[in-house]
């Protein structure tokens, strides 16, 4: 609060967040929906229904969607092994629950959240959910992968590389606009997450990292197995989609209301910054 105006000052006006909830509820969701309180941002807990029905941009500036909400591409290659998309609960629920039964849907909803991109939306994406960036066609790939003799392509496997609820570091363009204010350097909260390769059209489409492995030591504090496969792998992404502006964030950004180094990027990606 301030007493009196200023004439440095700019207008603003209240950011409009959807994130992204299941029936029966999603932990990470939960946490998110927790710390979006604490820092008293306005959101609307949203689930896949409403998304499949279209018209987002009249409803939310941005939209987030914490691991595990975006169903993998069934032919993607990634350091997880693909799971099955659940099948959707029983439809003997309340009346004023059935608005939240589903799931989100690469027939329904990704067309949905691209139309919402390319109108001038944000969407932020953490996690798995990065997977969003498949559906979308963009030259993003697994950089956990390696290849075998015959040329075939296979993730990682667990006893060659294996991450989990770590902290790791990362290097930061600071000069991106998710980074804003961040240093050239951060502290990651890595758990199994997503690490990206961009294909050399990547630039030319609009896709850039902001973080990545610079080293092949990163681990701070944890358990890093075969922490060398992650030297010059993407963990952050910016990307423009037609006129809106899409965020991918490989480790977890907001874990368990815990890694608060990392929330400036998710908030800047809310605010549109």
């Amino acid at each position: 609060p301030v007493r009196s105006g200023s004439a440095s000052g700019s207008p603003i006006k209240p950011v409009r967040v959807g994130l992204w909830d299941q029936y029966g509820g999603s932990i990470p969701s939960g946490w998110v929906r927790y710390i979006l309180e604490q820092f008293e941002f306005p959101f609307e807990v949203v689930y896949p229904k409403r998304l499949d029905d279209g018209n987002l941009n009249q409803q939310f500036d941005a939209l987030l969607f914490v691991t595990g909400a975006i169903p993998q591409v069934a032919e993607a290659v990634t350091n997880r092994s693909p799971r099955p998309e659940a099948a959707p609960p029983p439809l003997d629920r309340p009346a004023e629950f059935q608005d939240r039964i589903g799931r989100v849907t690469a027939v329904k909803t990704v067309p949905a959240l691209k139309a919402f991109l390319e109108n001038g939306g944000r969407i932020i994406a953490l996690g798995s959910s990065t997977e969003l960036a498949r559906h979308l066609g963009l030259p993003v790939e697994s950089h956990l992968v390696e290849r075998t003799p015959a040329g075939a392509i296979h993730p990682l496997p667990r006893e060659r590389f294996f991450v989990p609820a770590s902290l790791l570091e990362v290097a930061v363009d600071s000069t991106a606009p998710s980074a804003a204010g961040m240093a050239s350097s951060a502290i990651v909260l890595f758990d199994e997450s997503p690490v990206f390769r961009l294909l050399p059209d990547a630039a030319a489409r609009g896709v850039r990292p902001v973080m990545w492995f610079a080293t092949a030591n990163s681990l701070r504090s944890g358990w890093a197995w075969g922490q060398t496969y992650l030297e010059g792998g993407v963990a952050a992404i910016e990307a423009k989609v037609g006129n809106g502006s899409l965020y991918l964030f490989g480790p977890e950004m907001m874990f368990r209301s815990q890694p608060h180094g990392t929330y400036r990027m998710v908030f800047n990606g809310l605010l549109g910054r």
